[in-house]
Parts: C-alpha cells; sequence; structure tokens
C-alpha cells in the first residue's frame, strides 16, 4: 500500500528514499517504488482530500531523484503532468474517480500519436474508440495512459485508458521503455473534456518538471567533475575551473527559473485569470529557451512566441 503524505519533510524523505535504490536498480523495483513512496498523490488538490503540495516542492523531488535515477524522475513527471490534466479538465465525478485511483497507488502516463498528427476518438457503442495507434515511454506499464486527442468536430479532451483495455507491444526495451498500443475502446467516463488553460497549464507544469531533471542531472555533473578535480584525474590543459564555474551558475540561473515558475502555477491553479496564466507560460517559455531540452519546439519559434506574449501584455 502507498504511503500517505502530507508535509514538506515527507515529501522529501519519500524522495530520498527512492535514491538509495541506487542507480542500478532494475525498472520494475523502481516502478513498485514510486507506487509504495505516497509521491504519486502528492499533487491531488486539497478539495479532493489531497496533500496538494506545492509545485516548488514537487520540483524539488524530481529533481533530487533525477541526480540518480532520471527514468523515474521521467515517469514522475509523465504523471503530474496527466495529473494537472484532470485538474482542469471533466465533471467533479470524473476527477474524483481518478484521484481515487491515484490515491490508491495507480499511475498515469502520457501517451502520444505514433505517427504525426492529433489522435482522433469516434462513438462505439456507449463509449468511444480510439482510432489510431499510439505509443507511450513508460517506466513499466502504467496503470492509465492518458491520452489527448479530437473528437469528429476537432474538440480535444483526455482520454484515460486502463492498462488491460487496449493491447500493448514493446516497442523498444530500456528505461523508459516505448510501448505501442493498439486501438481501444474508452468508457464515457473515461473521457474528460478539458477547461480553455488545460493545456496551457499541464505544458508549462511539464516544463517546469523537465528542468527540474535536467537541474538534477547538472547537479550530478557538477558533483562528478569536482570530484575528478579534487582527485587529480582533471585534464591539465583543460580550463576545468571555469568548467565547474559555468555548471554552478547554469545551476542557480535554472533552480531560480523553476522556483519563479513554480511560484506563479501555484497562484494560477488557485485562481486561473488570464494575467495569472499568462505569466506561467512566459516563464515556462524562458525555461524552454534558456535550458532546451530533447522536447523543445525549437528556440527561435519559442522566441518569437515570448516576443508576442510581451507585445500583448
Amino acid at each position: 500500500m502507498p504511503l500517505s503524505i502530507a508535509s514538506d519533510e515527507e515529501v522529501l524523505t519519500a524522495a530520498g528514499e527512492l535514491v538509495a535504490l541506487g542507480a542500478e536498480a532494475p525498472a520494475i523495483v523502481l516502478a513498485d517504488a514510486l507506487v509504495r513512496s505516497g509521491l504519486l498523490a502528492i499533487s491531488i488538490p486539497s478539495d479532493f482530500d489531497g496533500a496538494d503540495v506545492s509545485n516548488g516542492l514537487i520540483a524539488e523531488a524530481v529533481s533530487k531523484i533525477a541526480e540518480v535515477q532520471p527514468a523515474a524522475a521521467g515517469a514522475l513527471v509523465h504523471h503530474y503532468r496527466a495529473l494537472e490534466l484532470v485538474r482542469n479538465a471533466g465533471s467533479e465525478e470524473q476527477r474524483r474517480s481518478i484521484y481515487a485511483h491515484v490515491a490508491s497507488g495507480e499511475r498515469l502516463s502520457a501517451a502520444g500519436p505514433s505517427d504525426q498528427g492529433t489522435p482522433r476518438y469516434v462513438p462505439d457503442g456507449i463509449g468511444f474508440k480510439l482510432t489510431d495507434a499510439l505509443e507511450a515511454a513508460c517506466l513499466g506499464e502504467p496503470d492509465w495512459f492518458a491520452i489527448l486527442a479530437q473528437n469528429e468536430v476537432e474538440a480535444s479532451s483526455l482520454l484515460l485508458v486502463q492498462r488491460g483495455c487496449t493491447e500493448t507491444h514493446v516497442v523498444r526495451t530500456g528505461e523508459p521503455a516505448l510501448y505501442r498500443l493498439g486501438e481501444a475502446h474508452v468508457p464515457a467516463d473515461s473521457v474528460l473534456v478539458l477547461n480553455r488553460d488545460a493545456l496551457l497549464l499541464a505544458r508549462s507544469l511539464g516544463t517546469i518538471l523537465q528542468a527540474a531533471i535536467v537541474l538534477g542531472e547538472k547537479r550530478r555533473q557538477l558533483a562528478g567533475n569536482l570530484c575528478m578535480w579534487r582527485d587529480g584525474r582533471a585534464s591539465s590543459d583543460r580550463p576545468w575551473d571555469e568548467r565547474i564555474g559555468r555548471f554552478q551558475v547554469e545551476i542557480e540561473t535554472l533552480a531560480a527559473l523553476i522556483d519563479r515558475a513554480s511560484t506563479a502555477l501555484d497562484l494560477a491553479q488557485v485562481n486561473s485569470t488570464p494575467a495569472g496564466i499568462a505569466v506561467v507560460v512566459r516563464l515556462a517559455t524562458t525555461i524552454e529557451i534558456a535550458f532546451p531540452s530533447e522536447g523543445t519546439r525549437g528556440t527561435g519559434h519559442l522566441l518569437a512566441e515570448l516576443g508576442r506574449m510581451l507585445f500583448t501584455d
């Protein structure tokens, strides 16, 4: 059974226990540890009896785990981003249902189209059917696949597909593994209509938490470089002091951006005003530009997008 986490100290303790498993822990061990840790439920809103911890604390926990176990940290990012969509979608009854599953230790993961284009869903009996093949990169197979899809009139919804309700095939082994999902029947109560700002908030949270993974990796790299330098294993023909200094500047800058964006997102989740949403998106876009990751949408495109945001403020 998962632990019940209620305080900031317990969140960081749970993250530390995952780290203690070591960098060589296999995926099945990490996935089981995530369930037992209680971390899966910490972002559930207080209105639904959740801890609703701050986004800054979630980012701190993700960063701490990423220093040793990037795959486990990535699994948490997928899970929290899906839960952010749930927070801003569907009816109260639908949200309460999925939150109850998460509180019991069930994990969500985001799935995307295997080719270009947005997945589609169409009526199928008393529910709906996904018409496209999907792929999901997961640390072990999750309990739910969270899928953004469009209906026949191109309105987007969040579809929650429970494990076992569709055929899954392993496309690539590793940590994370890549799964391909076949066509799936989705019950009507597992289709959540998105609120206006759902995509913006979820994307911003994903950017913040992905940056937290980068922060953890940079801290690990800095520690490794310091160890080499102190042990005299650093090459004498390279400016190692400059390299280490640059790492520290990047770490401090990224940590500050994460903190600002997390605080802005906390406020927007409580009071979702257009101005508050704009601040969150602007800070998240700044993070994407300053510290681009593999999934970044292109720095030039983002710079233009940021400029338009400032122009319209």
